[in-house]
Parts: structure tokens; sequence; C-alpha cells
């Protein structure tokens, strides 16, 4: 019995990473059909291959583990049926300048949504079984735990300029996010400050570190969320970075048992990484 419970959890993040490409391959998809239909942009034949064969792909594996989870096929079909749409929308009546605002807000509610469903399976109260509590005043100490990883990154930059590895360098991602939002920074704020730590929080110190912490002892589950947590950045330069940060939020998330306060570390974080990142432009 021990064990199939344990099948269950890790089938349902299974289930929930496959679903979460899913939405993206699927945004994708109707972006680059739809640009060559309206703006009669050239036919980019492998990237729509590409992107058909990851919805097929996605699409049976999410059908593999759904069955296993026993998760409902009706709930799938609305929720893929309302990203469907909200695509369509977001190409045919958003302004172009938007649309990357718009696909980030899908992707992440839409895998806040998912999480919270599935978590219902484990608990009739998804925000207690995903740490979502109050935190008790006297452990905002633990607070503190934010400023251990600072040592770690700065000895990481120094390691990487005394190895000379160009791809490890700082990169100019952040600034590359700013100027693909339009430096529209009121929105820039909504989406890093606010949007970004609740989701990516949500998803990493609530919903990985519970289903791996399962199976595995404590500080295995901290690194692979960790890890999970850095690579999502995607520059290179960012990766080891963000993953030594994940380990504190984990920290944070811990000791406070509460991921309200990763939360709000990860919210002055990128409050603070922002301010840095405006004033170099």
């Amino acid at each position: 019995m021990e064990k199939l419970i344990g099948n269950k959890y890790f089938f349902s993040l299974y289930f929930f990473l496959c679903s979460s490409v899913l939405i993206i391959f699927l945004l994708e998809f109707l972006s680059v059909i739809t640009k060559i239909i309206l703006n009669n942009e050239n036919l980019e034949l492998l990237t729509i291959l590409f992107l058909s064969l990851g919805i097929f792909i996605n699409f049976f594996l999410i059908e593999f583990f759904r069955i296993r989870i026993k998760f409902s096929s009706i709930l799938i079909r609305k929720f893929y049926s309302l990203i469907f749409f909200l695509g369509i929308i977001n190409n045919l009546l958003i302004p172009e300048n938007y649309n990357l605002i718009a696909e980030i807000l899908i992707i992440d509610l839409g895998a806040i949504y998912l999480i919270f469903k599935i978590c219902k399976e484990f608990d009739h109260n998804p925000l207690r079984w995903l740490g979502l509590n109050n935190i008790k005043l006297k452990d905002s100490k633990y607070f503190l735990y934010y400023f251990l990883a600072w040592p770690l990154i700065i000895i990481w930059g120094i390691i990487v300029e005394y190895l000379n590895i160009d791809i490890l360098r700082n990169s100019n991602y952040s600034e590359e996010i700013v100027n693909a939002l339009n430096r529209n920074y009121l929105v820039i704020f909504f989406l890093a400050c606010i949007i970004a730590p609740l989701s990516e929080e949500i998803i990493f110190r609530g919903f990985f570190y519970k289903i791996i912490k399962q199976k595995y002892n404590t500080w295995l589950a901290i690194v692979i969320n960790s890890f999970f947590f850095g690579v999502i950045h995607l520059s290179p330069s960012a990766i080891i970075p963000a993953s030594i940060l994940g380990v504190s939020l984990s920290m944070i998330r811990i000791k406070t048992q509460s991921v309200y306060g990763s939360i709000l570390i990860h919210s002055l974080h990128n409050l603070f990484a922002l301010i840095l990142t405006l004033q170099a432009l």
C-alpha cells in the first residue's frame, strides 16, 4: 500500500510536469500558426513539426499519468479548452507588445490551478498540504537564511571568473527580460515581484518539495527542488546562483513551516534585482 501511495505522489508530479509543458507547447503553436495566417510569415515547417510532436507526446503522457492518479478527464478537457481559447484571444485581440505578458500569466496561473486540483487528492485542504500556512512572528528570524546564499553566490562568481568560463559568466539575462517586456516597469514589477515569486514558490517550495519529501529525506528534497528552480531560469549563468537561492528559500520554508515566508523573501529578492537591473540600463 505504501508503495502504491508513493507512486501516486510521483505520478502526480509527472502529470503536472507534462501538463505544464503542454501549456507552453500549445501556446507557442498557436502563436506560430497565427503569425503565418495573419502576418503572411513564411511557413516554419520544422518548428510546426517540433511543436506538433511535443503536443502529441505530452498529450499521451498526460493521459497515461491521469489514469494512474484517477484525475478527471472532463476537468482536463475543460482546462485545455480554456488554455486554447485564451491562446487564441492572446494572439488575435491582445496587442503584440503584450503577448509575452499574457503568455506568462496563462502559464503561471494555469500551473497553480493544476497544482491545487492535484493536491485536493492528497488533502481536502490543499493550502495546508502545500504549506501555505500563516507565519508566526517569532519565526521571522528565519528570514536571515536568505543572507546565507550570498557568500556562496559570490564565491561561485569568483570561481567562474577565475576559470574564465564564458558561458557561466553574468549575462544580460535580466536586461533581455526587461526589454522583452517593452520596459513597462509597472508590468515588470507585477510579474517579477508578485506573479513569479507566488507561482514559483508554490510550485517548488510547495508542490515539488512536498512530493519529493514523501519518499526521500529533507536535504535531498531541498537539493532537487532547488536544482529544478535553477534550471527554469534557462540562462546558464543563472542556474547555479538561482539553485543556491532555492536552497535558502527552502530553508526558510522549512523553518517557518510556511511557503508564505519564501514567497515574501523571493519577492524582495526580485525587487532588489530589478532595481539593480534598471539602474544598469
